[in-house]
């Protein structure tokens, strides 16, 4: 039996954990474009988005846990007046609407990582439960964006780039809408 298989999930498994605390680490785009690989295999397409679901949802359970211990050491708020502002309306949301602003942060440019670093202050806020729906939803987006472009140009290395870019462009543009809906942000891009 080859390890090809099982160093490969491994692999893809540390880079969506990981993709917590390096936000800029391209799991996403990865998740996206193995789908387009996968087309046509419903139990690989099946295993490729628990895989992804469950890595999503240990990285966020780990983060959150270092989070935490973080800002128990800390001896002084954060920074500068918007990133408070924006701390405290981040948990209003939490508060408002629980799963729909997790799902939301999720698919945003380093959003799962701001929202466990308010989570860890809001404490009525249920993070595992809502984390692991999140999750869910994020991995099944991913796979389905790229069995979408799969369907489209087929199995390939031209599939994967037009789905890595796609998911890459999309994040871009996720990420530029909700920063100009937060207070203090209009006119910079």
């Amino acid at each position: 039996m080859s390890l090809g298989l099982p160093v490969a999930a491994l692999l893809l498994a540390a880079m969506v954990v990981a993709d917590f605390f390096v936000p800029v680490l391209p799991s996403a785009t990865l998740i996206a474009a193995l789908a387009g690989f996968l087309a046509g295999d419903a139990v690989l397409i099946a295993a490729l988005i628990a895989w992804a679901a469950l890595a999503s949802w240990l990285g966020d359970l780990l983060g959150y846990r270092v989070l935490r211990r973080t800002r128990a050491r800390m001896r002084r708020p954060i920074g500068p007046g918007e990133a408070v502002r924006l701390e405290l309306k981040l948990r209003a949301a939490l508060r408002r609407r629980p799963l729909g602003t997790t799902v939301a942060a999720r698919f945003l440019p380093a959003g799962r990582t701001a929202l466990a670093w308010t989570a860890v202050v809001t404490p009525d806020y249920p993070h595992a439960r809502m984390s692991a729906v999140a999750a869910v939803a994020w991995a099944c987006g991913m796979v389905g964006a790229g069995l979408l472009v799969g369907g489209v140009l087929g199995s390939g290395l031209v599939s994967a780039a037009v789905t890595a870019c796609a998911v890459a462009a999309a994040g871009a543009v996720l990420g530029r809408r909700y920063k100009g809906a937060w207070p203090g942000a209009r006119g910079r891009a």
